[in-house]
């Protein structure tokens, strides 16, 4: 079970997200939500949220209720803003080596990689579609995962409060509405190269070259026992 809570105890992740927090802020209209930010970094959508968590005790932060969806208003954007160069730089993420580290520890557990990559395929098709609310049938036709797949996900945006879901009980239809949300390509591709960069396909190399050397072992004890007999 992945800890949700770890990226609210690296500074740097802390820094990242309330900058781009502001800087969304500071665009609409003093009010930014977890989805909309968590698309800037290569991490799961409830790691983002704790740091939120912790916005709530800073003076001017408030989190409010549009329905059952929750957001953050943000009094002093300037607080958190980055500065001149912005978070759509791609310099957002560089230099970020305790963050970084921390995503390539998570990255051990592979349930928490499908995790990052099914959330952020949601959230790069939601925006992608214009709209700010869909029925569970466009996103289940843009995947190859299974749609049960596809809605727990969404169940549990919702029962994070992340998105409201909209239910039409005479057509029997049930459609997600979203925060506002932008996820353009390149973010989204550069979000997942960072997450494969760290990946832990790293991990099975190094087991390989565990289990070749143990058999190099094991061969050069053979050869030398033979030897002596």
């Amino acid at each position: 079970m992945t800890d949700s809570q770890r990226l609210r105890t690296i500074p740097e992740g802390i820094r990242l997200v309330s900058e781009v927090a502001g800087e969304l802020a500071s665009r609409g209209e003093g009010r930014t939500s977890v989805l909309a930010v968590a698309t800037y970094l290569p991490m799961d959508v409830d790691s983002v949220a704790r740091v939120f968590e912790g916005f709530e005790e800073v003076p001017g932060v408030a989190r409010v209720q549009i329905g059952t969806r929750a957001e953050y208003e943000i009094g002093d954007t300037d607080r958190f803003r980055r500065g001149d160069e912005g978070i759509d730089s791609p310099e957002l993420l560089e230099g970020a080596r305790e963050f970084l580290r921390a995503v390539g520890e998570l990255k051990l557990d592979d349930e928490w990689v499908r995790k990052v990559e099914e959330q952020h395929e949601l959230l790069f098709l939601v925006a992608g579609s214009g709209k700010e609310e869909l029925e569970l049938g466009y996103l289940t036709r843009r995947v190859k995962w299974p749609r049960a797949r596809v809605q727990s996900v969404l169940n549990d945006f919702d029962a994070e409060g992340y998105i409201d879901v909209l239910i039409d009980e005479e057509g029997d239809e049930v459609r997600y509405s979203f925060p506002p949300l932008e996820y353009p390509k390149e973010r989204y591709e550069r979000n997942m190269e960072l997450l494969q960069d760290v990946a832990p396909g790293g991990r099975s190399k190094v087991w390989l070259w565990i289990a070749l050397a143990v058999l190099g072992v094991i061969i050069l004890a053979v050869v030398v026992l033979l030897r002596v007999t």
